[in-house]
């Protein structure tokens, strides 16, 4: 899957630079036959300007360092590519902190996580199995920006246990005057496989949802 994603992204480079060099190319050959034309019939008593010739040439000459360096720069850009490829392979079977609303509860963990903005005083945590509430708790701080990890006893509003499984949650928060403030919800899942997409590689997770590799916040 790797190779059908970079590689296709390191020949599509080529292909633009390759056809860059050829239309350079062409030009000069124009040039150089339009040069030849002009000197060979040149008015002896009204020689061609050669001022102009040598500018032109320098012109194409930038424009043939341009190419060369844009091709350089595709072929690196390819290889960096290949590169995180790679480094995101090896997140197969780690656990990754995530902004999420699903929460794969365990027997022993229910990894849920959320940070606040700035001005929070409470915070409301609603757990569904389903479109069914589960259990509503109270978030444990409102301090900005720090990660806060959610407790739950695994009990329904009833007090029943509530098997393993997967949950969504809604997290809200609000100020002393009961205005929102954004709260972000984030949990912990592992890796259970890579997909290369055109928007970049894609983690499929234990929690049964896709995210892109980019919006890991850190690798346990």
């Amino acid at each position: 899957m790797i190779d059908a994603t970079t590689t296709s992204g390191v020949a599509a480079a080529s292909t633009a630079s390759s056809t860059a060099s050829s239309k350079l190319a062409e030009n000069y050959e124009s040039f150089l036959t339009l040069l030849t034309a002009q000197i060979s019939n040149q008015d002896p008593l009204e020689p061609v300007d050669s001022t102009q010739f040598v500018s032109q040439l320098a012109q194409l000459t930038q424009v043939e360092q341009s190419v060369a360096t844009n091709s350089n720069l595709e072929s690196i850009g390819g290889m960096l590519s290949a590169v995180a490829a790679m480094s995101d392979l090896q997140l197969i079977g780690r656990d990754v902190l995530v902004p999420s609303n699903q929460v794969r509860m365990t027997d022993t963990e229910f990894p849920l996580s959320y940070q606040v903005g700035a001005g929070a005083s409470a915070v409301n945590i609603k757990i569904y199995s389903g479109d069914n509430l589960v259990r509503e708790l109270d978030g444990p701080s409102t301090a900005e920006g720090e990660l806060i990890d959610v407790t739950w006893d695994r009990l329904d509003a009833a007090g029943m246990p509530v098997p393993p499984g997967t949950y969504r949650v809604e997290l809200t928060a609000v100020d002393a005057e009961g205005d929102p403030v954004p709260v972000a919800s984030l949990t912990t899942a592992q890796v259970e496989r890579v997909d290369f997409t055109a928007q970049g590689p894609e983690l499929l997770l234990g929690n049964g949802e896709t995210v892109l590799s980019q919006v890991v916040q850190s690798v346990l």
